[in-house]
């Protein structure tokens, strides 16, 4: 990323509708300073819409956004886990917390400038629930430059949509546990096999918490190699847009270099011809 990048976050200290101005101010300043680099990156950060400025908004508050990451995470590994209802319910209003914290948040920058801002706090709420799962987008979020969001859902395994302050855990988490339990208890005991009946269950709980673990580093070590990815993939692209700008630089020296050699190469004549008289 480039050197003044951080100083995308000015794009959201004014209002919406000042956005194009401001992103115009920071690419003459950086050209001003002699930084292509930063010029480029800035000239291609896209506009956001307004739910989206509103959640970048509300960005700025790292220790905010860092925290409903971390208890989103928290909440996929505990159910990841195969924790009791308790530690999951508990878990899942944590969350719902730290979540509506942002939203409000986001909605209250967005309605300094934007009368139906209100209008908006489902979408908002969606967009923050939907980054909150993706830990390698945490620092583009806080620093202003994310514009692309993710498609899916990483990070749970049984809730298959957003947890929002009209969800519960029976509802959101429990729905499909439940339905196995209750096929379990609707089976007659008799038709148990002996081995089930006497089967100790504390190898499966040992299996059960290996794979917990499994899943808990695998999922941490995804993140970070996103996190990397995401970093590299910024330097390249700062890279190819200075290249880009070597490259005219170079076309537009030649060109006047040429253009040089020619006067010399008329006024050289020119000077010979008058010794020659």
């Amino acid at each position: 990323m480039p050197d003044h990048a951080p100083d995308a976050r000015l794009l959201l200290t004014e209002s919406p509708d000042n956005y194009v101005a401001e992103r115009a101010r920071l690419v003459e300043q950086a050209r001003g300073a002699g930084d292509r680099a930063s010029a480029s990156f800035y000239k291609a950060l896209k506009r956001p819409n307004l739910s989206l400025w509103a959640v970048l908004s509300a960005g700025d508050d790292a220790n905010a956004v860092n925290s409903l990451v971390s208890a989103t995470t928290e909440l996929a590994e505990i159910q990841g886990g195969g924790a009791g209802a308790g530690a999951l319910s508990a878990a899942a209003q944590h969350r719902r917390k730290a979540l509506e914290a942002l939203v409000d948040r986001g909605v209250k920058a967005l309605a300094k400038s934007v009368a139906a801002a209100e209008s908006r706090r489902a979408e908002i709420r969606d967009i923050i629930d939907q980054l909150s799962r993706h830990p390698n987008l945490a620092e583009t979020w806080i620093n202003g430059t994310l514009r692309d969001l993710p498609d899916d859902t990483f990070g749970f395994a049984v809730f298959t949509g957003p947890i929002d302050s009209g969800t519960t855990v029976d509802d959101a988490g429990l729905e499909i546990p439940r339905a196995r339990r209750a096929a379990k208890a609707s089976k007659p005991r008799s038709d148990d096999t002996p081995a089930e009946r006497s089967a100790d269950p504390a190898p499966d709980r040992v299996a059960r918490a290996e794979r917990a673990q499994i899943a808990r580093q695998s999922r941490q070590d995804l993140a970070a190699a996103s996190r990397q990815l995401t970093t590299v993939e910024r330097r390249v692209a700062a890279a190819q847009a200075a290249v880009r700008d070597a490259e005219d630089a170079l076309r537009l020296a030649e060109e006047e270099r040429a253009v040089a050699q020619q006067r010399r190469d008329e006024a050289t004549a020119r000077l010979e011809a008058n010794r020659a008289e």
